[in-house]
């Protein structure tokens, strides 16, 4: 299958998509779940955290929320409370996600994709459960072949999804909305789609920007 990608037709054997901001419009449920997430007798730090949030996303939750106590609030937090953090942080956004629809054109380009018969990959930050929670509330889960959450980090999975498929990183593309996606796909080599959302702007070099994955098809 042939993708415009860096303005020209690139022959593509397998398509990756992040979750949050690619495929659903899920991106302001899980800015409010931060936010709503933050403990009421640290409400003064609410700021600082959203900042780092927005700069890394794509990131896992348990990095945040991690982030949040030992660089912010300059604690030590130990497994257990971490892991309840998390349960925490998952009740807030399971609900707040349950009602997301497919980003403009996304579903058209999944279906494209599928048509061509084309491996689809869902590789996300988010926990491994509560994604294919989402997907399967938003009816997207049975669009895809394979559906990875969190962990490892997405340079690890990427780096394992090339060698079960055993395709070439230069005939795979990776779709995302953020420095993590990016930072991930020039680790494993793959070509790399930048899809705007709420998230902070990636840091590094774009090729591709698309507003619409359909501008993606030739």
């Amino acid at each position: 299958m042939n993708l415009v990608l860096n303005k020209k037709p690139t022959p593509i054997d397998l398509v990756v998509f992040d979750c949050d901001g690619v495929l659903l419009e899920s991106m302001a449920a899980k800015i409010t779940a931060f936010e709503q997430w933050v403990p009421a007798a640290h409400a003064a730090h609410r700021g600082a955290f959203m900042q780092a949030v927005m700069g890394g996303f794509g990131r896992a939750r348990t990095h945040h929320i991690r982030h949040f106590y030992e660089d912010i609030l300059g604690q030590e937090v130990s497994d257990d409370l971490l892991e309840r953090e998390v349960a925490r942080f998952t009740e807030i956004c399971e609900p707040l996600c349950a009602a997301a629809d497919w980003r403009v054109g996304s579903k058209a380009f999944v279906e494209a994709c599928r048509d061509a018969g084309i491996p689809r990959y869902v590789l996300s930050g988010t926990p491994q459960a509560p994604l294919e929670a989402m997907l399967e509330s938003t009816g997207a889960a049975t669009y895809f072949d394979v559906i990875i959450g969190s962990p490892p980090a997405k340079p690890e999975s990427l780096a394992q999804i090339l060698a079960q498929t055993g395709v070439s990183a230069q005939r795979t593309v990776f779709i995302g909305d953020a420095e993590a996606d990016r930072a991930a796909a020039e680790a494993n080599g793959v070509h790399f789609v930048y899809f705007p959302s709420e998230a902070d702007r990636p840091i590094g070099p774009l090729d591709t920007v698309v507003n619409d994955l359909q501008e993606l098809l030739p």
